[in-house]
């Protein structure tokens, strides 16, 4: 009797970072996994749950390093060095869930920019899982030039297939690096319908959404500068339109925590019944879809707050310094200048602008939206070709 396949997905994380819950939840979607098919590494099982993830996968929970073997890793990493320290730390994280999948199992490497940072746990896994010559898909990403270490130009070799979600990611691993495994699908969190929630009194028919997160923070000079030109561009919209400003946290993670910066933003207009934090700490991804769908327009840094304004045609200005928010607006056929590099933003007059653009032209940008998406999500559900 043959073993039944199953799907491993060990960089899923939690859902504290509502993209990664996206992900998941799209993926699940586009396959039609059972739910003992689709098995993911999680750092927090109760708020999967409390996700809804629990019901359509089976969630393991990422074993807690304790402090003897955290203490012994810090010393390790004094004497060796942070490549033997990392080295460890891998595996005390991931061995035991790799070593459930068998070679006719898959591993989905999810996370989306996972390889947009540091080498770190993905070539870990890579590399153990294709000397055991064992299926591994890198799915859904992102990855840039700037992106780009000998390690990692390695690693992307060894992937069984490489699906990129937008096309300049794809030209860059097909063109530049040579990839043979690589194909072109949208991001998974693209299918997602939005599920409706009863809003707040607050919430009218012309409210600006805006999702910022903290790249805005103190040890970035050029992030600072942005939030000063950023809140200019807030007061300019309390200043020229009638609109509600409602604040939309994405991300929810320690260290990363979308409403540090939300309350910044806060407190910096606290006269101002205008200005507005949603609660979103207790909604699902396809709930703050749901939220984002209701805004007259949209300006989102979190990738993932982006694609539910795209998904639902909602005319949005993204504030995206990667070549992630490049490569999805230009897939979608959005103009340059509904994409913002903060790192290049030199005046609020060009933030100003941007705005202004994006209110100027936002049925046409709607209905660009409504005429392009469902070949677009259609375009999402053929990935499963791949598997």
């Amino acid at each position: 009797m043959s073993h039944p396949i199953k799907y491993f997905f060990p960089i899923h994380l939690d859902g504290g970072n509502r993209g990664c819950e996206a992900i998941a939840k799209g993926t699940i979607d586009i396959f039609g996994f059972k739910q003992d098919e689709y098995i993911g590494l999680c750092t927090d099982v109760q708020l999967d749950t409390e996700l809804g993830l629990n019901s359509i996968c089976t969630l393991q929970k990422k074993n807690k390093i304790g402090l003897f073997k955290r203490g012994i890793n810090k010393i390790r990493r004094i004497l060796c060095g942070d490549a033997v320290a990392n080295q460890a730390r891998y595996e005390m994280d991931y061995d035991n869930f790799l070593q459930q999948i068998s070679p006719s199992d898959v591993c989905l490497i999810t996370g989306g920019d996972m390889l947009c940072y540091g080498n770190n746990q993905l070539n870990y896994i890579v590399n153990k899982l294709s000397a055991q010559k064992k299926s591994v898909v890198l799915w859904g990403c992102s990855f840039g030039k700037e992106n780009l270490t000998p390690e990692k130009q390695e690693t992307l070799t060894k992937f069984t297939a490489i699906t990129a979600r937008e096309s300049l990611t794809y030209d860059y691993l097909v063109n530049d690096l040579k990839l043979k495994n690589v194909s072109l699908f949208p991001d998974p969190a693209f299918v997602l319908q939005p599920s409706p929630i009863e809003l707040p009194e607050y919430f009218d028919e012309n409210v600006v959404g805006i999702n910022i997160s903290n790249f805005v923070n103190k040890d970035s000079m050029k992030a600072n500068v942005f939030f000063r030109h950023f809140t200019d561009l807030i007061d300019y919209v309390l200043n020229n339109t009638e609109s509600t400003i409602v604040l939309i946290p994405h991300v929810f993670w320690h260290g990363q925590d979308d409403r540090e910066v939300c309350n910044m933003v806060k407190e910096r207009f606290a006269a101002n019944n205008r200005v507005k934090i949603f609660d979103a700490e207790h909604l699902n991804y396809c709930q703050i879809r749901y939220v984002i769908s209701q805004c007259v327009c949209f300006i989102g840094a979190r990738t993932h707050s982006m694609i539910s304004a795209y998904s639902t045609c909602t005319p949005a200005l993204a504030l995206g310094y990667s070549i992630k928010s490049k490569g999805i607006a230009k897939d979608l056929g959005l103009d340059e200048r509904l994409v913002v590099d903060y790192r290049s933003v030199t005046s609020a007059d060009d933030l100003k602008e941007r705005f202004k653009y994006l209110v100027d032209n936002k049925e046409t940008i709607k209905k660009h939206l409504e005429t392009i998406m469902p070949e677009y999500v259609k375009k999402a559900y053929e990935a499963r070709m791949i598997i």
